[in-house]
């Protein structure tokens, strides 16, 4: 199992299953999603190192808990970590250490790649940021140039 299946899942149920709008690798976070009252962010992490070591070090975490004025204009309303679920149990351990107001999405390879969100994130702030949302979009497009252009390359 690797990230980008769990990603290929997750885009998946975002936009199909959930009729979200959704980018990959935008703004540094695995997948953004815009829905009609928040812009989402996910993280995928596939180990216990990543999500210890790797996620927790970064500052928006810090930010989060104690939010600038400016944080709403530029972070997500809503924060959830990605993980299989065998790392379910490490996941919660630290979303409770972290921010208890991140939620977790479950990856479920031996059930068809199926996506459940175990813990439904709350809102870090009730701002929903125009200039975030326009960022998503301009991932969306390109992303969508970038598949028509490999097209045409075929």
């Amino acid at each position: 199992m690797n990230s980008l299946k769990i990603k290929h899942a997750l885009m998946s149920y975002f936009r199909f299953k959930r009729q979200w709008i959704c980018a990959s690798e935008c703004l540094n976070n695995d997948v953004m999603a815009i829905t009609d009252k928040d812009v989402i962010e996910v993280e995928i992490k596939i180990s216990k190192y990543d999500l210890w070591k790797g996620e927790a070090k970064k500052s928006k975490h810090r930010l989060a808990l104690n939010p600038p004025n400016w944080f709403e204009i530029y972070h997500a309303n809503r924060f959830y970590i990605c993980v299989p679920i065998a790392l379910k149990e490490e996941a919660e351990k630290w979303v409770k250490v972290t921010n208890d107001k991140y939620g977790i999405i479950e990856y479920n390879e031996d059930i068809g790649n199926t996506i459940f969100i175990s813990k439904t994130a709350k809102s870090l702030h009730d701002r929903k940021s125009e200039e975030l949302e326009k960022k998503v979009m301009m991932r969306v497009c390109a992303e969508n140039i970038g598949l028509i252009c490999l097209k045409k390359d075929k």
